[in-house]
């Protein structure tokens, strides 16, 4: 029959909330100031419970890999955790790793803590002292040498207790029983081991595949570690671990204090102006709040939809401003100073963590915001489009090919291309064109199909007051079939504006181009000093130099801070959030080293199209407006100061007298003898009357 102990044990081995702080038998924990007190769980800690519970019940097993600000408390309740695994559970190993001897010994004594205030009727009999945290902490009962004399004899088998055990090791010790099978392992400030590798590669196989334990607590340090790519791929779902992200905006406990009474005034005015876009409001509130750029943002797009989401007891106590108090106190008295230092080790979102040498160029607040909203869209419509011959557009136009041989003009038109679906289609239509509306198609062209080559990117992007991408597409294929495509997805978006990169592989694209696609809807480049020397067709598409790239690059960054892009391809938002500046050469190109998610090495090809599709955007005119002065009311009068060609060059202004005349004999006749009835002399010339026809004069 089972006791009510019994019960008990499986009370707590079924919620680990109840296990922390039931009023039977609680645990106590030394906080940071005070003496030893019963446990209370945070609401970080609360959410993360729900978590392990949920594993624990409908997997068997738990398999958690987290991502958080610093001092939430969560290596704490990981700690709970193994510790209530190793006191209520039989033959449970459990290994804790910390990265250095005064993580470890805080964790030890916080073991002894929980076991030594346990109640006596529940706590399990321990083997040895455990004087430091290089002794395991063993759950076994001793046995005497009677019992094991009378075991020889034919008797009963020994009680040996759970015979379970909790280890702790570090960098600078061995690894603890790696050779014995590991029921639970938990690694703590796990992105600070210097052999990340070594204790994946020893320790991971020692718990079995679908029982027991791995718990990965960390905050992060930066990409290019072990940590980041079990991260990664957490996130894309590629691994059995479950990802988890704790904002410093999750505690409440130590991220926020109570702000000021004229701020939290002055915070609803600020918050009026900016539901109904007053500029001039905005302005006004954020300066006598002392908002920069980074807080502004951070209170609409992070604090206040959560603020506005919690329950009224909520709202009271955690206002908004109050967030940003604490940050202010965090930056100067925690971070040096720094924002990066912040952003690192208290981040909003899990991408601002993961910072390192290379410095990130796109907005990382803007890659979370629509990351997020991706994952609540609907998923594209997959397929390709095909002429209505039935010509694929991924299949290069053999006419088109020999245009320049037969002297003939394969001109692609509006409403000769379908969209056909197919699950595996190269194109990917976030929506399909609208009447009237206007579109910008930008492509980046690579060299081939072999594994080391860029991918061949086109973009697809609605112009209106945002920059919206509605279709995709990115193959390894050569440069003339992915310009095929460009120029079909141009009739099929309403014969869009194309911009296609013309460097190297992207000439071979711009031959086609030239022959099938409107020559007024391609964009030319900004005409040189000397560009009398082109042609042009010679001008066409955008060539990336240090310069080019650096203007587009810098205009880009801006319109995606400022929200005014719509990704909804998550291979862009990737690829935005790798390219970076590296400390270096501080060029900005994609990071060095392996995608964890995909297997290859970092590409910018989807960044290339995205620049190219924000400067194509602000530099076309819009539905046949282009961007000009407004005339002053005033008219005011061109001074003419230089004039070429009998045109003024400042307002245009045609000047018949300064046009050049040829020079004829009877022009010169006429203009000598005008010179000569001036001269005044009262003398004549025999030369001159030679040229004005005066034959008498000469004798």
């Amino acid at each position: 029959m089972e006791t009510r102990a019994e019960r008990f044990k499986q009370d707590c081995l079924s919620d680990i909330d109840f296990f922390a702080s039931n009023p039977v038998a609680p645990l106590f924990i030394a906080p940071e100031d005070g003496p030893i007190a019963k446990v209370e769980l945070r609401r970080v800690q609360k959410r993360i419970a729900h978590i392990v519970n949920r594993q624990w019940y409908t997997k068997g097993c738990l398999r958690i890999i987290l991502c958080k600000a610093r001092r939430i408390g969560s290596t704490t309740f990981f700690c709970m955790d193994a510790f209530r695994q190793a006191a209520l559970k039989p033959n449970t190993n459990v290994v804790i790793g910390a990265q250095l001897d005064d993580m470890a010994e805080r964790i030890h004594e916080r073991n002894h803590i929980f076991y030594a205030n346990y109640p006596p009727s529940l706590r399990p009999e321990r083997a040895g002292r455990s004087r430091s945290f290089k002794e395991p902490m063993d759950f076994r009962r001793h046995v005497t040498e009677e019992e094991l004399m009378a075991w020889e004899r034919g008797g009963p088998k020994p009680d040996h207790g759970l015979n379970s055990s909790i280890s702790i090791f570090t960098e600078r010790t061995p690894l603890a029983r790696t050779g014995a099978t590991i029921q639970y392992l938990l690694l703590s400030e796990f992105a600070k081991y210097r052999n990340q590798s070594t204790i994946i590669k020893e320790m991971f196989p020692t718990v079995r595949r679908g029982t027991g334990a791995i718990v990965i607590d960390t905050t992060a340090e930066g990409r290019g570690d072990s940590y980041s790519r079990l991260w990664e791929e957490a996130v894309a779902g590629r691994s059995e671990f479950e990802p988890v992200f704790v904002s410093w905006l999750d505690d409440d406990q130590q991220c926020h204090q109570v702000p000021e009474a004229y701020q939290v005034e002055q915070f609803y005015h600020w918050m009026a102006c900016v539901q109904r876009e007053d500029a001039g409001g905005i302005e006004k509130y954020s300066n006598n709040l002392n908002l920069n750029e980074d807080e502004s943002l951070l209170l609409r797009d992070f604090i206040v939809p959560r603020w506005a989401k919690s329950s009224m007891e909520e709202q009271d106590r955690l206002h908004p401003m109050g967030w940003i108090c604490w940050r202010r106190w965090a930056i100067q008295d925690r971070c040096d100073g720094k924002v990066q230092i912040f952003r690192n080790q208290y981040p909003t979102h899990w991408r601002e963590a993961f910072l390192s040498s290379a410095i990130t160029i796109f907005d990382m607040g803007q890659i979370a915001a629509q990351s997020d909203r991706i994952s609540t869209e609907k998923p594209p419509e997959r397929g390709e489009l095909i002429e209505i011959s039935g010509r694929r557009a991924l299949d290069v136009d053999q006419q088109a090919m020999m245009a320049q041989v037969s002297h003939t003009r394969m001109q692609v038109n509006s409403g000769m291309f379908s969209f056909v679906k197919e699950s595996f289609g190269p194109l990917r239509i976030y929506e399909h064109p609208v009447a009237g509306e206007e579109y910008i198609i930008s492509s980046d062209y690579a060299e081939g199909v072999s594994d080391n080559c860029d991918y061949n990117t086109i973009h697809v992007y609605r112009r209106g007051d945002k920059l919206e991408q509605v279709a995709h597409f990115r193959e390894k294929c050569y440069p003339e079939e992915c310009a095929s495509e460009a120029l079909a997805l141009g009739a099929y978006y309403n014969m869009a504006w194309q911009i296609p990169e013309v460097n190297s592989c992207g000439a071979a694209a711009l031959a086609l181009f030239r022959t099938c696609y409107p020559v007024h809807r391609i964009f030319r480049r900004k005409v040189a000093d000397n560009a009398r020397k082109f042609s042009p067709s010679d001008l066409m598409g955008w060539k990336m130099t240090g310069r080019s790239k650096a203007e587009a690059v810098g205009g880009a960054t801006t319109y995606w801070k400022q929200g005014l892009c719509i990704i909804r391809n998550k291979n862009t938002l990737r690829e935005l959030e790798v390219f970076v500046k590296k400390s270096s050469r501080m060029l900005p190109e994609a990071m060095e080293g392996t995608d964890p998610i995909t297997g290859e090495r970092y590409h910018d090809d989807e960044v290339t199209a995205f620049v190219l599709a924000i400067f194509a955007n602000r530099q076309l005119p819009f539905k046949g407006r282009s961007v000009v002065e407004r005339e002053s009311k005033e008219k005011r009068e061109c001074a003419h100061p230089v004039i070429a060609g009998a045109k003024c060059l400042k307002c245009r202004k045609e000047f018949p007298e300064a046009k050049e005349e040829p020079l004829t004999f009877e022009a010169l006749r006429k203009m000598v003898k005008a010179r000569n009835s001036q001269s005044g002399n009262g003398r004549e010339s025999a030369l001159a009357n030679f040229w004005t026809g005066g034959w008498g004069s000469i004798r």
